[in-house]
């Protein structure tokens, strides 16, 4: 029988940052409720006497969103950080769930359209996204929480708007339907090429800060890290979004 305590614990990762300012009990009050407020953060442990905080999650939000939270919630501000990552996991990260699914998605539409006789790229682009919302939605549903906790640690809006996790499956959902329906839809390609550029901002602050911080794209149940292949994917729906409103 597995141990689930053991396994999440396995899973979490770890952060110390020195913060200035704490004077009180209070203060450590303030700023632990303030911690709490992101999901992502399971754990909070403060010496008042040295300002060091030590916070665990699984993942943890960016530095920057640590900071903001501490800062927001009176005057204090974090001066020295520190980075500890778990060594163990359960699970091997890898791309592959990602690379195959994309490749069934490339390979079915390609062949819905060789079915048709006539090849038109607006047409295979309006189906490759219909498949790609509807399939990674369906992951992100079978854990919103779960996909809820991980997106909240690096999406722009997540983090500030924890609600916006649970919504975003439904909104992924919702627009792999309407490509089914109005596939020349300006609307359509309005919302998704604005929801992927907000989604592709924070997985760009993710790379470049080099944050080990596990990619939510496909929910989950796979462990896939957070890299430049997560760019060129958020980049290349953004740009089909925006190719294909432009030639409505």
């Amino acid at each position: 029988m597995v141990d689930l305590d053991l396994e999440f614990n396995n899973r979490m990762k770890e952060t110390t940052i020195h913060i200035s300012g704490i004077t009180c009990m209070s203060c450590v009050s303030r700023i632990e409720k303030a911690l709490y407020s992101n999901t992502a953060i399971k754990q909070v442990t403060i010496d008042q006497t040295t300002g060091t905080a030590t916070l665990k999650g699984t993942p943890l939000p960016h530095l920057d969103i640590i900071e903001n939270l501490i800062e927001g919630s009176g005057n204090y501000y974090v001066n020295a950080t520190s980075y500890t990552t778990q060594v163990s996991t359960k699970s091997t990260r890898s791309y592959k769930p990602l690379l195959i699914i994309v490749a069934y998605l490339v390979g079915g539409t390609l062949l819905i359209e060789a079915n048709s006789g006539m090849f038109l790229w607006q047409t295979w682009m309006a189906n490759f996204m219909a498949g790609f919302f509807l399939v990674f939605s369906f992951f992100k549903m079978l854990d919103i929480p779960a996909f809820a906790r991980a997106y909240q640690s690096y999406d722009i809006v997540a983090a500030k708007a924890p609600w916006y996790g649970y919504v975003f499956p439904f909104i992924e959902l919702a627009l792999g339907v309407a490509y089914l329906l109005y596939s020349d839809n300006a609307i359509t390609h309005l919302v998704t090429a604005i929801v992927m550029f907000v989604s592709l901002i924070g997985v760009v602050r993710s790379v470049i800060h080099k944050a080990d911080i596990q990619c939510a794209c496909l929910g989950t149940v796979f462990n896939l890290p957070m890299s430049y292949v997560t760019i060129i994917e958020d980049s290349l729906m953004l740009a089909m979004a925006v190719c294909m409103y432009l030639l409505n």
